[in-house]
């Protein structure tokens, strides 16, 4: 399963997870603005552009482009 970790009014995190509806990928969200442990998360691992992913238990973020790529492996 991924991990989606998205912010409010991020209109990069809604083309992502868009895409992974329409691809018909599970995914569970987590929004950094609402959720403490999750903003923590990102913190620790110094990650700071939403949207970001977890695959595998590996984070990544950057382009949206790159992490649908990521995402459908």
């Amino acid at each position: 399963m991924v991990k989606a970790y998205t912010m409010t009014n991020c209109p990069m995190c809604e083309e992502l997870k868009a895409y992974m509806k329409n691809s018909h990928i599970a995914y569970e969200e987590a929004n950094v603005d609402t959720d403490p442990g999750a903003r923590a998360k990102m913190v620790f691992n110094d990650i700071e552009q939403m949207p970001a992913v977890e695959v595998n238990g590996k984070l990544y973020s950057g382009d949206v482009d790159e992490l649908k790529n990521i995402v459908k492996m």
